[in-house]
């Protein structure tokens, strides 16, 4: 969510503090783990919010440590190093594609599509309604899907140039 490394640690030892402190204003009304991730993500929102107020650019190349994104898929065991160089590329196009997502869209498709939660349970934790959701969701999906083919259009482009 906070695409860079020194944030999130930041941010979850702030988490691991508050869980700490306000153990006993914990008041079971949903599950441990929603709290926590509602704690979480308000520290990383809050975070977000003050890189803002800071006027730093949120994707400046020295800053950016994107967490490594490894979809749940099994690969088939006679790979050859051309599919893995395929997956290098196909990852580090999509990393960056998720990085480059507004905060209010990468906040949800993280919760939803990266850590599979419910979305009951992203709403709890954002304060959120289903449709808004849902709409995040698919804007950020929408956007995911159009930088992916932006750079796929420009990997094709720059084959045509090399050709000619």
């Amino acid at each position: 969510m906070l695409v860079n490394k020194e944030d999130a640690e930041d941010v979850l030892q702030e988490t691991f503090i508050k869980v700490f402190s306000k153990i006993d204003s914990f008041r079971e009304e949903s599950e441990l783990a929603t709290w926590i991730y509602r704690i979480t993500a308000n520290a990383a929102l809050m975070k977000l919010r003050e890189r803002q107020r800071n006027n730093k650019k949120l994707t400046d190349l020295d800053d950016v440590d994107i967490a490594p994104f490894t979809p749940p898929v099994n690969l088939a065991a006679d790979k050859t190093p051309f599919d893995d160089l395929l997956n290098k590329e196909s990852r580090y196009i999509l990393e960056n594609a998720i990085a480059a997502l507004p905060d209010i869209y990468r906040v949800v498709f993280v919760l939803k599509d990266i850590e599979q939660l419910p979305t009951t349970e992203i709403a709890e934790i954002l304060q959120l309604s289903h449709e808004a959701i849902y709409s995040r969701l698919k804007r950020a999906r929408i956007q995911l899907r159009n930088a992916i083919l932006q750079a796929y259009f420009d990997q094709h482009e720059g084959d045509k140039h090399a050709m000619s």
